[in-house]
């Protein structure tokens, strides 16, 4: 007659056994969700900077605030302010609409799966409307600015 072994036979460790084997799996996933939400904490103040620096790059270029001639400047200064680097900024317009596309780079650090860290992008556009404000037959660049620049 074939005996089973002690171990297999008898049930009051089952849970231990269980549980040992299940922490190592759940240290694997409090790794992997600290990564997840480091990354979408970099990724959100990075898409905070490319924000702040797209408005103020649009600042620089409406003649209604006056505050000046330089979007690339003001768009680096409000993206190292966040904690980013400016990758590009573009302006564009067609008389009517200005606008700026700013493009910022932020490091995600202390990662446990990936030590180098990761690099991550973000994007954002400011529009402005020219003839809003009641200038609507003035060009662009004949509105006088109530601030000397």
């Amino acid at each position: 007659m074939f005996r089973m072994p002690r171990l297999v036979r008898e049930e009051a460790a089952g849970v231990t056994v269980v549980a040992a084997a299940m922490v190592p799996v759940m240290l694997v996933m409090a790794l992997v969700l600290h990564d997840v939400t480091a990354i979408y904490a970099a990724r959100s103040r990075a898409q905070t900077a490319a924000d702040a620096a797209a408005k103020a790059a649009g600042l620089e270029l409406t003649p209604l605030f006056g505050v000046g001639n330089d979007p690339h400047s003001a768009a680096r200064d409000y993206a190292s302010r966040n904690g980013c680097d400016l990758l590009s900024c573009e302006t564009g317009g067609d008389g009517k609409y200005l606008w700026v596309t700013v493009r910022v780079a932020r490091k995600a650090d202390r990662l446990f799966l990936k030590p180098g860290g990761a690099v991550l992008t973000a994007t954002a556009r400011c529009y402005l409307d020219l003839f809003s404000g009641g200038f609507p037959s003035e060009a662009p660049g004949t509105v006088s600015s109530p601030v000397p620049p």
